[in-house]
């Protein structure tokens, strides 16, 4: 592939961040560009937004419109590589990208690549947070962060020279990325996730896969099968055993949360019984000193100290960064915390925002939160399921859920399963609803948690706006 792209004839597809990021790049290579967007006022936008720009141009995107008049089509993540135009581009010999392979062919920046259905933003921002805290020159990007793109067209005025890119990639960059060199990848987890998109479990699974086949070393949570290298992408049946070993031998360090004599893991103490994280046996740090709370972030936490042991940090300082780290916004956050006062007896009350709960994995571990609790728990879930099977919840919201309260596209189908949840028109009467079951029963301790297990796009123009009028809706309504 020529790589120089100069006067190259250039498609990009979606014009939202991405593609205008991709667009300036490309241009700033003096190729020919043609953004290509189903609005229909998108060469009014152009035009005003590269007034200068004499090399770019604006259609319609038709998903049966020919695209063999470009030798390269770069296509935004939030745009479907499988319509009929570019399985046909794709015959014709063209070749179809997304940003991150773009961005792969220009790159020399040494590269940490972190992808799993949930927790890939905590675990890339907090990884990021700590190589600042040891000093190093970094950027987060990919979908979290900055366009990686972005970082090419900045390389010129940097004052220092970045030590390290953490890239946070999704499954969309993924299937379209082969060209990537990583210094390190890992797999938090892989969950049924956007199979409108990818058509299949399996499909899915194999574009988070390819993230192993592009780095030098991998990072390892050997509780999950689906996301251990050594686990075939299309049928879970082992890989050949060359593919094994190559893999294995790239493993450099696992995480779990049983206790083991090697790699990192959860252990506790035989006097107090406090767990605390160790390395090869060796105690590190206890798991009250983190920040954050749940099995699913003591993942995260190791896989970070994994990484920064590799690069050789001092993990005094790593170990302190990590424990400092608290998180961010939608994340099973606890927004407010309320009392209920019945004659002497004073109940708690904790309001928790787990807005970005965007999909069944991720419902699940934060209702695991609660195993081993007495919380009276009210959950509020519901929106888009993205045609994913709501079951694996059935268990969890039986034993653990005192009430569940459903809105959204596919409420019905939360119904289906627990044939009591109440059905709510909007999150303000859902908090109103949440105050009212409340008010009637007898706890000690009580939490409503937001973690719909939906994506927001039914009702929200994302999980963060979906959060941010749970907040508002507590704030108004809770005393």
């Amino acid at each position: 592939m020529n790589r120089d792209l100069a006067h190259q004839s250039i498609a990009v597809i979606g014009y939202g961040i991405t593609g205008r990021a991709c667009v300036r790049f490309l241009l700033s290579q003096e190729a020919k560009v043609c953004v290509l967007d189903r609005d229909i006022n998108i060469q009014a936008k152009v035009d005003e937004e590269l007034i200068d720009e004499k090399n770019v141009s604006a259609a319609v995107f038709e998903p049966s419109m020919s695209l063999s008049e470009f030798s390269i089509v770069v296509v935004s993540p939030g745009v479907n590589p499988h319509q009929p135009c570019f399985q046909q581009y794709r015959q014709q010999g063209g070749t179809l990208i997304g940003d991150i392979e773009l961005f792969a062919w220009f790159n020399k920046t040494p590269l940490i690549g972190i992808t799993g259905s949930n927790g890939k933003t905590t675990v890339t921002d907090m990884l990021g947070k700590v190589l600042t805290h040891a000093g190093l020159q970094v950027e987060l990007a990919g979908n979290y962060g900055k366009c990686a793109i972005d970082l090419l067209l900045e390389e010129a005025s940097r004052v220092k020279p970045l030590d390290i890119v953490v890239l946070e990639l999704s499954s969309y960059q993924l299937e379209m990325t082969e060209s990537l060199r990583l210094e390190f990848a890992t797999i938090l987890n892989i969950t049924e996730d956007h199979l409108d998109r990818h058509g299949s479990f399996d499909a899915y699974k194999l574009a988070k896969q390819r993230i192993f086949s592009m780095s030098k070393n991998i990072i390892a949570c050997r509780d999950e099968v689906l996301s251990y290298p050594e686990s075939h992408v299309g049928n879970n049946t082992v890989n050949s055993d060359q593919e094994t070993r190559q893999k294995t031998k790239r493993i450099c360090a696992e995480v779990g949360l049983k206790s083991t004599d090697t790699g990192y893991s959860i252990s506790k103490d035989q006097k107090t019984s406090e767990p605390f994280v160790q390395f090869n046996g060796v105690s590190l740090f206890m798991l009250s000193d983190l920040q954050l709370k749940g099995a699913h972030n003591y993942i995260n936490a190791m896989i970070v100290l994994a990484i920064c042991d590799q690069l050789m940090l001092d993990r005094k300082l790593t170990i302190e960064a990590i424990c400092a780290y608290q998180g961010l916004p939608h994340r099973f956050q606890t927004i407010h915390a309320s009392n209920k006062i019945d004659g002497d007896k004073v109940s708690n009350i904790s309001w928790i925002n787990d807005s970005k709960a965007t999909n069944v994995g991720a419902c699940q571990a934060a209702l695991a939160c609660f195993k081993n609790s007495d919380d009276y728990l009210v959950l509020i879930a519901g929106g888009d399921a993205k045609g994913v099977d709501l079951l694996p919840l059935k268990e969890l919201i039986d034993t653990q859920v005192k009430h569940l309260i459903v809105l959204g596209k596919d409420a019905q189908k939360f119904i289906q399963l627990v044939p009591k949840a109440i059905r709510v028109r909007d999150l303000q009467q859902a908090v109103s609803t949440a105050i009212s079951l409340l008010q009637k029963a007898d706890y000690e301790n009580a939490v409503v948690l937001l973690s719909p297990a939906c994506a927001s796009l039914d009702m929200f123009s994302n999980y963060q706006e979906r959060g941010d009028v749970f907040v508002n809706a507590v704030k108004e309504q809770v005393a």
